[in-house]
């Protein structure tokens, strides 16, 4: 009986070791890449400027901002505030290899119905430190709204670590 019995345990236990050896083909790890626009993309700390570049427009701070791939994937990308303070959400055209972006003239706005015109964008990177001590990529670009022709904002800004001590910055000239 006892022979029996170890048999069986050793039957089951030699269909276990065969079942997890065989269900375990190496399979390589899928290249599943990024985007045509992954270096420039991120969240940003940015601050709206008037055309004098030192004044704060309309007394704003720093918001929260990002720039992210077009759904086609094809070098287009968004600048988003999220709908904060300058309601900016517009798709750009961006050379990578330069790391610069600009827009359309008049191109859609989609937060406040009108049309923005982005210009002389530019990304540059690890050339500004954090109050944590980080050295992260800068951002800066022109911006002329419909809803205020002839004016031409400057926005500038800094990627987001993360860190506490980075969060909410405040804008001094």
């Amino acid at each position: 009986m006892n022979t029996k019995k170890y048999k069986i345990y050793f039957g089951i236990l030699m269909m276990l070791v065969v079942t997890t050896f065989t269900s375990c083909d190496k399979v390589e790890e899928p290249n599943i890449g990024g985007t045509s626009v992954e270096s420039m993309s991120g969240d940003w700390w940015v601050v709206a400027l008037e055309p004098d570049g030192v004044t704060p427009a309309s007394g704003g701070d720093y918001v929260q901002f990002s720039t992210y791939n077009t759904a086609s994937d094809d070098g287009g990308m968004w600048l988003d505030d999220h709908d904060n303070f300058m309601q900016i959400k517009s798709k750009v055209t961006a050379k990578t290899a330069a790391m610069t972006f600009a827009g359309e003239v008049d191109a859609t706005e989609l937060y406040a119905d009108a049309t923005v015109t982005v210009t002389n964008g530019k990304i540059t990177s690890g050339t500004y430190v954090t109050a944590s001590k980080t050295a992260v990529d800068e951002i800066v670009f022109e911006a002329e709204f419909s809803w205020e022709v002839g004016v031409v904002y400057i926005f500038k800004g800094h990627k987001r670590t993360g860190f506490a001590e980075d969060e909410d910055p405040t804008y001094s000239n």
